[in-house]
């Protein structure tokens, strides 16, 4: 079986980081991409924002050091995964987000390209 989705867009924020219960860290990004289409020679541009989670530790740091600015250009390879919560309502909300957490999942900067975790490691 195979789950994996590549995105490449612009960052919204900086990546929050948060330490687990457990002492794990793990940061989220919001990356945003485009499509466009032209109907009647006037183009319309759509916008989708996806929830990155990541969880190797080696990108994590990365991301702390460095940091990745609002409107970065990143390419993100991942896992994608369903959640979901109760909302202060009592409504179980359902969200879908992307998980970087295996050494074959990366993100990286197209910006910055010699800055990426690879090169830094």
């Amino acid at each position: 079986m195979l789950n994996k989705v590549q995105l490449i867009g612009f960052t919204g924020a900086e990546a929050e980081i948060r330490t687990t219960s457990g002492g794990k860290k793990v940061a989220t990004l919001r990356v945003a991409t485009n499509r466009y289409t032209k109907a009647g020679g006037e183009r319309k541009d759509y916008t989708t924002w996806h929830q990155v989670e990541i969880w190797n530790q080696g990108t994590v740091g990365w991301l702390g050091s460095k940091g990745l600015p609002k409107g970065s250009k990143v390419f993100v390879e991942g896992e994608i995964r369903h959640d979901r919560y109760t909302d202060k309502d009592g409504v179980e909300r359902f969200f879908s987000k992307v998980v970087v957490a295996t050494p074959q999942h990366e993100l990286r900067s197209l910006d910055r390209p010699e800055q990426n975790p690879a090169e830094s490691e």
